[in-house]
């Protein structure tokens, strides 16, 4: 079987050559004197004759076109190098590979165009592009617009993710400044409330128990003060008894350690002199209040009241020595302690001299009369801001003893009275503190009783 069909085969192919022999004879006949004419060379095998074509060569590449693509390559190369560095800021392991990839893959498309270009024709290489297609310059032309695509793509990302941290970075410090506004504003807040506290707030803050707290503190710096001022009397030679009967001459001291009572009557006397007006001003030329709003001078006395509380009287003698308060100091000071006084107290024994001649802060009683001041002055701007004003009192010397209006400086003189079984009142010898009238509520005098029996 297979025998008969290579034998059809054999059959059919002579005699397709055949028919091609006579084609060739007809031919050679036409042109035998046409020197270009390349008669096809022929082999016979087997006693027949095979005819062998070989392919046309290669058409040599237009420079034009391998100029066009090495300029696309080049430009594909320089686009997949940009890819490369946007690749490691920031690093990405992926991009990086994927751009070295592209980069290496360009240069070997350069080395290829530059072989085919010196050779002439097709090199050794089989690379696939050493032989150009027709559309190469098309699909360089499209490479390349790709390649310019992607990079301008990588740039829109890169100043997108810069634009992204900057944006971060821009609310990160709006947050912050809108923190910092609000603590900015609950500050201000917080010390506008203590500055101007409220109304509900002031009415809390004005009671009997509040002025009769700060009164009781201002009797205690008050005592103090004496007590200073009288060891300096002893310490110069003072006789106190002569000095008390001086300042009330009509006065039955029930001891001789009674007098210092007196000297303390003077202290608080002279300071709280001029505590019914408005500018604590004792000598008549005080502001008229007719002319002020209530409200006004409630809020500016109380805002006073709370800016003092919280200052040092030195440190304010010191610094501001024309302010209101520094003004009153050296006017209840220059009262109490004349030139006459001063110099008596203050006087060195070996010279004769005057060692301060005034308040300074060398004084012995420079702390202790500043802490009294500071003390009588808040006093004087609370009593203000109430409404109404508190108002001061004191009894006149002679006049019968009252416990609604007063209280003895001498302790247990009210038991020792009582039990004494006289039908008499004591008469009051001085006041010693004023008393004070805050609305309906009285806060007592003190004062001290002439001729009483009380013991100490």
């Amino acid at each position: 079987m297979l025998q008969k069909f290579a034998l059809a085969v054999k059959t059919k192919t002579i005699e397709f050559f055949a028919e091609e022999d006579e084609e060739e004879e007809e031919e050679r006949a036409v042109g035998v004197d046409d020197p270009d004419a390349c008669p096809a060379p022929e082999e016979v095998i087997t006693g027949q004759r095979v005819v062998v074509l070989r392919p046309d060569p290669a058409p040599r590449p237009d420079p034009e076109t391998l100029a066009a693509a090495a300029l696309a390559a080049l430009s594909s190369f320089q686009a997949a190098y940009l890819h490369l560095q946007t690749a490691h800021s920031p690093f990405v392991s992926d991009a990086v590979l994927s751009a070295d990839r592209a980069a290496v893959s360009h240069l070997r498309r350069l080395s290829d165009l530059k072989r085919l270009y010196l050779s002439g024709g097709p090199g050794p290489s089989p690379a696939p592009t050493s032989a150009l297609p027709l559309s190469f310059l098309l699909e360089a032309q499209v490479q390349d617009n790709q390649d310019l695509l992607r990079t301008f793509e990588a740039l829109v990302d890169r100043l997108q993710s810069d634009i992204d941290r900057k944006d971060a970075e821009a609310a990160a410090l709006e947050k912050a400044l809108a923190d910092l506004d609000g603590a900015g504003v609950r500050l201000a807040d917080r010390l506008e409330r203590a500055c101007m506290p409220a109304e509900e707030r002031v009415e809390s803050l004005l009671t009997v128990g509040v002025f009769d707290s700060v009164l009781r503190d201002t009797c205690r710096v008050t005592h103090r003060f004496a007590r200073v001022l009288v060891d300096l009397m002893n310490l110069s030679g003072w006789n106190l008894g002569a000095a008390a009967n001086c300042i009330y001459p009509d006065v039955n001291f029930t001891k001789p350690g009674h007098c210092r009572y007196a000297i303390l009557s003077y202290i608080c006397l002279g300071m709280f002199g001029g505590f019914d007006s408005y500018d604590f001003c004792d000598d008549g030329d005080g502001v008229d209040m007719y002319e002020i709003d209530v409200s006004i001078w409630r809020t500016d006395s109380l805002q006073q009241f709370i800016e003092h509380s919280a200052l040092d009287p030195l440190e304010l003698m010191r610094d501001f020595p024309s302010s209101d308060f520094v003004k009153f100091c050296k006017k209840k000071y220059a009262k109490l302690i004349h030139p006459g006084i001063e110099f008596s107290l203050f006087r060195n024994s070996a010279t004769g001299e005057s060692l301060l001649g005034s308040l300074t802060p060398s004084s012995p009683l420079n702390e202790s009369f500043a802490s009294m001041a500071s003390s009588i002055w808040m006093l004087h701007k609370l009593a203000w801001a109430y409404n109404p004003v508190v108002k001061i009192f004191q009894v006149a010397p002679g006049t019968e003893f009252s416990m609604v209006f007063m209280e003895t400086i001498v302790p247990k003189v009210d038991k020792l009275h009582m039990d004494s079984g006289s039908s008499s009142r004591p008469k009051v010898g001085f006041t010693v503190v004023p008393g004070f009238h805050v609305g309906k509520t009285v806060i007592q005098s003190r004062v001290y009783l002439d001729d009483s029996e009380q013991a100490v």
